[in-house]
């Protein structure tokens, strides 16, 4: 009941760098998300695991990271994206764009809000057992991720070189229905 009661909570970009220096405003928050870039991943992971970023180790990496802040979400993007609650790790590489375009970090942090939202909503209202149900917020990550890259993929193959963030917005609805379908 008390979780109810938390609202999630998503960080990027300034977030996450004031998180980085007070990993204590995050700790144990299970509704945290954390969606680091290439470089705030590199500050987080200098910060709360004391070392440098492991690429050929880097699921378990991230599940250490997770655990050590205390099982919070993060959402370490990337050419693939690599998800972890601390129990486990899953990746997202489905194709976006080869053209990558600032602005595209607020698209997936307000779709990973909104799919965790809905996912946390849907097993709470069916009251799925803690110990079995799936992590709502690793849901939401997985829907986020799949949403932008299906626009962005989309935009490209329309625009081309000459894709901006606009562009992407432009076939969210469309990603959507392809990853969802709405019954009819």
């Amino acid at each position: 009941m008390h979780d109810r009661l938390i609202s999630q909570l998503l960080l990027m970009g300034d977030g996450l760098f004031l998180i980085t220096n007070n990993i204590g405003l995050v700790e144990d928050n299970s509704l945290a998300i954390l969606t680091p870039n290439v470089y705030e991943y590199k500050r987080l992971v200098q910060k709360v695991l004391n070392c440098e970023v492991n690429e050929e180790n880097a699921s378990e990496q991230l599940t250490a990271l997770c655990q050590k802040i205390g099982g919070v979400t993060i959402m370490r993007k990337g050419k693939a994206d690599l998800i972890s609650d601390g129990k486990k790790v899953t990746q997202v590489s489905t194709f976006g764009s080869p053209r990558r375009c600032g602005g595209q970090g607020d698209i997936l942090s307000g779709s990973v809000a909104v799919f965790s939202s809905w996912a946390r909503h849907f097993l709470l209202s069916n009251e799925q057992p803690k110990e079995t149900s799936v992590n709502p917020m690793v849901l939401g990550c997985i829907a986020g991720s799949l949403l932008l890259r299906k626009a962005a993929a989309l935009a490209f193959e329309k625009n081309k070189r000459s894709t901006v963030t606009t562009d992407i917005i432009e076939f969210l609805g469309q990603s959507l229905e392809d990853i969802c379908p709405a019954g009819r």
